[in-house]
């Protein structure tokens, strides 16, 4: 009944259906790959500036994902994503219980971090692979220091090859070797085999379509500010907006527990330390990092719980009265979660991809232009779009003989100016409108509600051409676009 229990909320919570806008881009690229002669290396979707390498650091994944969506459509994607989260929230136990925790504290705390398998699995994104390899490597790691066998570090060696091709999160993955290697030195454990895997580990990461200039671009991509983009907000900042979401909140509710749970701890590893420093400090600074701090209480927790679980148990004097309860109430327990969330898993669709999480005639800002780009089709227009920057993926798989002025691929395409210069239109800056003429833009698409949607009204060079709930599509008059339609 635990098991059922347990698989089903972990399946329940990922039962998300609103795809993902990097999820288009994937499929544009993986379209790119398997259609046309040689690998690209020069991005063709974009009519803005665009750097002269495209440097896509999560290239396998589009690569792989397009033919899975082709043959086996939307199915496929969904069950890749339950198998990926399933795998992850087994190795969590896994590594959990290797490290010396019991059953059920590794349990109770993989039900606490249950959350982070709604907020980090939206369909589909790239940082599956990171999250599944993430504790693979705390996993190998763990394994090797217990059974004092170096030789299963190697395995990390093509564990890392394939997901710095899959994802450039690869790089939380050389920092937990690091730390490890760090709190393994200072408590006078054999901590050499630890900084010696971390060379072929980061060498073989050069095997990649970009060589080198993958590192330089990890390295400025790391670094830059992107405060346009709520994910990469800080947490701070994010609670300041109002942003007081379920994520933030547990995520908060955690830290103050990992900050009691060492205070309370007789005994504690100071490799666990650093970690849960490490990733309590990503996830402070960019809110999209919480998932590393959850992932990281979800295999390290345990172990001290147990510890708390067996010192509370030696101080109560009544051990069998509390036993019998528990047998009760445990099963009762699973049960009730084993309904719900099965119920929610059965009802959510789960093996859908919609584009919208309202019904017909609301709007969210989650929603995609469906009916526009609908529009857009029916009355075969082709040009260059200016679009909603959460749509612009979602233009280059839909539209593919248009282009774009901005897309989610940002700063691996974009250049620095161009996408402070689409930002700063987008909030309607001084001199807003001198972006419309910059570029050659024949049509912009924007949410209704937008600053952008709602000026453009009042400037008669542009032309609204639908409207709906969620997008409003205009076209410049003087563009070659507006003769494919007829302009009243």
């Amino acid at each position: 009944m635990i098991g059922m229990g347990v698989t089903a909320l972990i399946l329940g919570r990922l039962t998300q259906t609103l795809a993902d806008p990097d999820l288009w881009g994937y499929l544009a690229f993986g379209r790119q790959f398997w259609t046309l002669d040689g690998f690209p290396y020069i991005d063709i979707f974009a009519y803005t500036p665009t750097k002269p390498l495209w440097v896509y650091h999560e290239w396998l994944t589009g690569a792989v994902f397009y033919p899975i969506y082709q043959f086996l459509g939307a199915t496929g994607l969904q069950i890749s994503k339950y198998a990926i989260g399933l795998g992850t929230a087994w190795l969590i136990y896994k590594t959990a219980r290797m490290r010396g925790a019991s059953p059920g504290a590794s349990i109770a705390c993989l039900l606490l971090i249950s959350p982070f398998f709604s907020f980090a699995y939206s369909p589909i994104r790239a940082q599956v692979f990171t999250n599944l390899f993430f504790v693979l490597t705390l996993l190998i790691l763990e394994k090797s220091r217990q059974t004092r066998h170096p030789r299963y570090l190697w395995w990390l060696v093509p564990i890392f090859l394939l997901w710095a091709n899959l994802h450039g999160g690869f790089v939380a993955g050389l920092g937990i070797i690091g730390l490890f290697a760090v709190g393994q030195t200072l408590s006078g454990n054999k901590a050499m085999p630890y900084w010696l895997i971390l060379i072929p580990a980061t060498f073989i990461t050069l095997l990649n379509p970009y060589g080198p200039q993958y590192w330089i671009y990890l390295k400025d991509a790391l670094l830059m500010p992107r405060p346009d983009i709520s994910e990469w907000h800080s947490l701070f900042f994010a609670l300041q907006g109002g942003d007081l979401s379920a994520n933030i909140l547990v995520f908060l509710i955690l830290f103050i527990l990992a900050i009691l749970m060492f205070f309370a701890s007789r005994s504690y590893r100071l490799s666990d330390i650093f970690l849960l420093l490490a990733t309590s400090f990503l996830a402070f600074q960019h809110v999209r990092h919480q998932s590393l701090f959850f992932i990281m209480m979800g295999c390290l927790a345990p172990l001290y719980f147990t510890g708390a679980w067996n010192s509370f148990r030696q101080s109560m004097n009544q051990t069998d009265r509390w036993k019998k309860i528990f047998h009760v109430l445990t099963p009762v327990l699973f049960c009730c979660l084993f309904v719900f969330f099965g119920f929610r898993l059965i009802t959510g669709q789960p093996l859908d991809l919609t584009l919208r999480n309202t019904p017909p005639g609301q709007t969210s800002e989650d929603n995609y232009p469906a009916g526009a780009i609908h529009f857009i089709k029916q009355h075969k227009l082709r040009g260059n779009i200016l679009p909603e920057f959460n749509w612009g993926e979602y233009i280059l798989w839909s539209l593919p003989e248009s282009r774009v002025a901005i897309d989610g691929r940002y700063e691996t395409v974009y250049t620095e100016k161009s996408s402070k210069e689409y930002f700063a239109f987008t909030r309607g800056a001084s001199g807003w409108q001198n972006y419309l003429n910059l570029y050659p833009h024949d049509m912009v698409l924007f949410r209704q509600e937008s600053f952008i949607g709602q000026a453009l009204r009042t400037l008669p060079e542009w032309r609204q051409v639908y409207s709906d709930t969620d997008g409003v599509l205009f076209i410049r008059r003087s563009s070659p676009v507006a003769k494919q339609i007829r302009m009243d």
